[in-house]
């Protein structure tokens, strides 16, 4: 979809509440952000419960949407997805008593193609994607939107208002942590 295209979507959603202009844009994007969600829940029902939940809070607050103020729809979006899903395993009864740190060790890099590899693995996955919920906020968004949602460091600075240095230090000593912490895993 092009900018100007999208730009007049929510332009006749904001004023007039355009159902026809909403659905296109849902449409749009929903499989996108479905899969966003997906890949981080790893249960399709959630995910879908998630995603319906995602696009119901755009519409409520697509008013304070602003494209004047640097941030792209597309970002606007992620940043709605990834506050849902982290909301989401914040509630989860399964994880309330689960606390972890990072430790501030100074950072190396980590190969991140072992750990692709590694994390293709459902079970690893299941075991990272509970570590990772457990973790600030913050935290959680710089992985989850470099890892599932493909970000850059760039964009995810830009997103979180930090350094782009900060955002790869923050991320790289998740990985190390990580690496850490399932060190052995599958062997």
């Amino acid at each position: 979809m092009q900018h100007k295209q999208e730009q007049e979507l929510i332009r006749k959603i904001k004023h007039s509440g355009n159902r026809t202009a909403a659905d296109t844009l849902i449409r749009y994007y929903y499989d996108e952000i479905h899969r966003f969600v997906c890949k981080q829940t790893a249960n399709s029902d959630t995910a879908l419960d998630l995603t319906q939940e995602v696009f119901i809070s755009v519409l409520k607050t697509i008013n304070r949407y602003d494209p004047d103020k640097g941030a792209g729809f597309r970002t606007w979006l992620y940043k709605i997805a990834t506050d849902k899903v982290i909301d989401y395993f914040r509630s989860s009864a399964s994880l309330k008593n689960k606390m972890f740190t990072l430790s501030l060790d100074d950072t190396l890099p980590i190969d991140q193609n072992d750990f692709t590899l590694a994390i293709e693995n459902k079970e690893f996955a299941r075991q990272v994607r509970d570590f990772v919920n457990a973790l600030p906020a913050d935290t959680q968004k710089i992985f989850r939107l470099h890892i599932f949602g493909g970000y850059t460091f760039a964009e995810i600075a830009k997103e979180t208002a930090l350094p782009e240095s900060s955002v790869k230090s923050r991320y790289y000593r998740l990985l190390k942590t990580l690496r850490k912490e399932f060190e052995g895993y599958g062997t």
